[in-house]
């Protein structure tokens, strides 16, 4: 299983919009199509389970950061 913080799933969902239109056989459609799916399920999933992707998620996350780096 792959493991994917929320900064690397936001960058995936990037590059797979970015490579849509490069699809050009059946498969590769569906593959890519499977993987886009996948991703944003996933991203659906932290956001109802943590507030990922949320002013609140994202605002925890930097004050998190912030505690973090300074100790």
């Amino acid at each position: 299983m792959l493991e994917f913080d929320d900064i690397e799933l936001m960058q995936l969902q990037f590059c797979m919009s970015q490579t849509k239109n490069m699809m050009s056989m059946g498969g590769e459609i569906r593959r890519h199509a499977s993987i886009t799916k996948k991703v944003e399920e996933e991203m659906e999933r932290r956001k109802n389970a943590t507030g990922a992707y949320t002013l609140e998620g994202v605002l925890r996350q930097l004050d998190e950061d912030i505690k973090r780096l300074s100790s």
